[in-house]
């Protein structure tokens, strides 16, 4: 779990900490006009397809592909493509796709509950938040909450150290599932604490995982 796993969080902390640079100053507020960035990529290596959900955006300079998964962050469209007639997002947040090696899948061909379980009690660990961290440090990050719901884990996560980009909320929900036979691990990140409710959050984590699951 340890050896596996770890990389692809780290490619996702170094990705995420790149491509905040890019999006300064980006406060989604709603959707106007066409969709010009785009709202999906290709990584080579599993063999998926990104997509977000509309008024997001790949962020061009945060993709990571490799042989064993790779990495994607989304931001508003219209922040990515300069153009102030893009889509914007709906929701003041980052979302982020971290896909990782094969999942052990159960009879009905979804990330088994073993799995989902040996993921969460590594991620409680400390070398699993240090993982999590920006920083690299276990003790900058608390698991706020834990649960699995069908076959996806889901972390609600305290990071208190800086990437050296725009602030955003320590605060974030990351989900782990099964996409297409890989583990992934999507998150939703708020551009500001208390920007979005809870339940806000794990609505557009739900419909990041749909509008994926759709596009492959």
């Amino acid at each position: 779990m340890r050896t596996v796993f770890t990389p692809s969080i780290l490619r996702a902390r170094l990705g995420l900490s790149l491509a905040a640079l890019a999006l300064a100053g980006c406060v989604p507020v709603g959707m106007n006009g066409n969709q010009v960035g785009q709202s999906r990529t290709t990584l080579t290596g599993p063999g998926l397809t990104i997509a977000a959900p509309t008024g997001w955006c790949v962020d061009p300079k945060s993709l990571k592909n490799t042989s064993n998964g790779g990495f994607v962050l989304f931001g508003n469209c219209a922040a990515i493509s300069e153009n102030p007639n893009d889509a914007r997002a709906p929701e003041p947040a980052l979302l982020s796709a971290t896909i990782g090696p094969p999942a052990v899948e159960d009879k009905n061909g979804k990330l088994s509950l073993t799995r989902l379980k040996g993921i969460d009690t590594f991620f409680q660990s400390e070398i699993g938040r240090a993982a999590l961290a920006r920083s690299g440090e276990s003790k900058d990050v608390k698991i706020e909450s834990s649960r699995i719901t069908g076959d996806m884990l889901l972390l609600r996560i305290s990071d208190r150290s800086t990437s050296g980009g725009p602030p955003t909320a320590r605060t974030y929900l990351r989900a782990i599932t099964d996409i297409k036979g890989r583990i992934a691990a999507l998150s939703v990140i708020p551009l500001k604490d208390g920007e979005m409710s809870a339940s806000a959050q794990r609505s557009l984590i739900e419909r990041f995982a749909a509008t994926i699951r759709a596009a492959n």
